[in-house]
């Protein structure tokens, strides 16, 4: 009998603390809320500001890739047949590749 008092007891004792903490968590809940939106509003800014320097590199990588692609077009529809004859000896040598057999 004395164990089942003594565990009644514990639990309520756990009970009890709990209670407390629970309590205590409420009403500091505000304060650490305040705390954590003020310590890492810097952390916040930084990624804010690093959004837009990506966008202004995207825009960048866009138009240097529409130049590269348009000064290729050009190349191409100048003199074609050496683009043929590389994309021939390319996909020979891949097939090639590809094929053998590998011990």
């Amino acid at each position: 009998m004395t164990t089942e008092i003594q565990a009644r007891t514990s639990h309520a004792k756990i009970s009890e603390a709990l209670e407390l903490l629970n309590e205590a968590a409420k009403d500091k809940r505000d304060e650490l809320k305040g705390l954590m939106v003020n310590r890492y509003t810097h952390i916040r800014e930084a990624m804010t500001s690093g959004v837009g320097h990506a966008q202004e590199a995207i825009t960048q990588g866009k138009e240097k890739v529409i130049e590269m692609a348009s000064d290729v077009d050009k190349r191409v529809h100048k003199d074609p047949w050496v683009y043929v004859a590389g994309a021939a000896v390319g996909s020979l040598l891949l097939g090639y590749l590809m094929g053998s057999k590998r011990k």
